[in-house]
């Protein structure tokens, strides 16, 4: 038997003689979450991690007290293309060139180019309803090939008006002014006008190649500015996560959705069976590659099932068409093992 034939067999096999669980069923329901703006949807675009660290920096507005703020995702997307395409000249293509990123992209674009709220730069052009990135994402691409087979370091002038040309036609331009709520702003005073510090964040992780309660280079495609995880050991990433959410505070998720097991349509991510060792069982599977970033999203809230195991309380960015309206339950199995790492405020772990 072929190893196509084994793994069918073995599919099959746990789905005809494993109950499928239901958020019913496991007595699920929606926790006493702290304050979160909505569910939106990212289409077919590859900016979940905008998406979801732009919910989070929403919902940290209205921890502090301020009003509801539905910030750009496109704006910290078109920014940081750019950047990823000098990044990408500059390391002669050894990072990863995708449409994706992580939480530290949002944060360099807050620091570097400010912010908009979505009113004033929504992504979309023309009569669009929704995001549809796959003709930019391939001109983007092929244009930085290109560029990289010329033997170039860094595009030429010439080179970034195509690119912010083609920006503008998928994108929109950026506005230099816009006015909101009765006042006029620039990307850089409105960001000001928000609570939101980027160093008051840290993004942590758990990984024995690496001595823990030390800072390094998270090895994941998407990490391609190079930036730094801060590592602990298993058990105080979940205490960091769990003790965050019963402070008030919601915390940033980057992990793996590859699993059969997360089921948007359901509304559920879980594991059939809780591994004996979870630090190796996380070792593992990071180094196989079975885990790796491949999606963000925000942990809003913590509850329990009726027989006492921990889901957390998840916000997706694909729309509100599921069970949970958007939401997904993560059963904590599949948190432990499949969370790469967590965005959280400093004052949620004390630093």
């Amino acid at each position: 038997m072929n190893r196509f034939f084994i793994f069918l067999f073995l599919v099959l096999g746990t789905s005809a003689n494993a109950q499928q669980p239901d958020i019913a069923e496991l007595g699920l329901k929606p926790p006493a979450t702290p304050a979160c703006t909505p569910v939106r949807d990212q289409s077919m675009s590859g900016t979940c991690w905008s998406f979801a660290s732009n919910s989070l920096l929403e919902a940290e507005l209205l921890r502090k007290g301020q009003a509801a703020e539905d910030l750009s995702e496109m704006f910290t997307a078109r920014y940081s293309y750019i950047r990823k395409v000098y990044r990408y000249l500059e390391t002669k293509g050894q990072v990863y060139f995708t449409p994706g990123g992580q939480f530290h992209d949002v944060l360099y674009v807050l620091r570097n180019y400010g912010m908009v709220p979505d009113e004033a730069y929504s992504g979309l052009t023309g009569n669009r309803k929704s995001h549809d990135h796959a003709e930019l994402d391939t001109l983007m691409s092929r244009f930085v090939q290109a560029m990289l087979a010329e033997g170039k370091t860094k595009p030429s002038e010439e080179d970034m008006k195509t690119i912010d040309q083609w920006l503008d036609r998928y994108l929109g331009e950026v506005p230099s002014t816009f006015s909101y709520k009765g006042k006029i702003y620039t990307p850089q005073s409105y960001a000001a006008s928000l609570a939101i510090k980027p160093d008051d964040y840290i993004e942590i992780t758990s990984y024995t190649h690496h001595p823990f309660y030390t800072n390094f280079v998270l090895e994941d495609k998407y990490n391609w500015t190079g930036d730094s995880y801060y590592n602990v050991p298993v058990e105080d990433l979940i205490k960091i996560t769990q003790a965050a959410l019963k402070k008030g505070f919601t915390v940033g998720w980057d992990g793996d959705v590859t699993e059969p097991t997360f089921r948007f349509q359901d509304g559920l991510a879980f594991l059939w069976q809780t591994p004996a060792n979870l630090q190796q069982t996380r070792q593992a599977t990071f180094k196989s590659g079975e885990t790796t970033i491949d999606h963000l999203m925000h942990i809003v809230g913590i509850t329990t099932d009726n027989k006492g195991k921990t889901w957390y309380y998840v916000k997706n960015s694909w729309g509100t068409g599921n069970p949970a309206d958007g939401y997904m339950y993560m059963q904590e199995d599949y948190f432990n093992v499949k969370t790469v790492a967590v965005i959280v405020a400093k004052d949620a772990v004390g630093e």
